[in-house]
C-alpha cells in the first residue's frame, strides 16, 4: 500500500517492511500581525529528500493502513497484524 500527499511517499508492504520517502523543508518564519516567529524543530536529517525505511515487527495487512498527517507535521500510520485464517476442523 502506498500513500502520497504532497511531498511524503509511505509505502508498506506485508512482510512488515516500511520506506518513507519524502522532503524536509527549512525552518520557517511565520508572521503574525505584530509578531515574528522563527519555528524552532529537532529534524531527523537536513533540509532537502529523506528516505527512512524499518521493519514491523511482524506481517501486517497493508489493504488495513490508516495514514494521517497531523497539521503540526507529524505524520502517524496505524496498519493491522495479518492475520491467518481459521480452518474449521471436523465436529467443530
Amino acid at each position: 500500500m502506498v500513500l502520497v500527499s504532497g511531498n511524503l511517499k509511505c509505502d508498506i508492504h506485508s512482510d512488515g517492511s516500511v520506506r518513507i520517502e519524502g522532503v524536509v523543508a527549512d525552518a520557517q518564519i511565520l508572521k503574525n500581525e505584530s509578531e515574528e516567529f522563527e519555528l524552532k524543530l529537532h529534524q531527523l536529517c537536513p533540509a532537502g529528500p529523506f528516505t527512512i525505511s524499518f521493519n514491523l515487527p511482524g506481517p501486517v495487512d497493508p489493504r488495513l493502513f490508516s495514514p494521517s498527517f497531523q497539521p503540526d507535521g507529524i505524520l502517524e500510520v496505524v496498519v493491522l497484524k495479518q492475520r491467518t485464517p481459521r480452518v474449521a476442523t471436523e465436529g467443530a
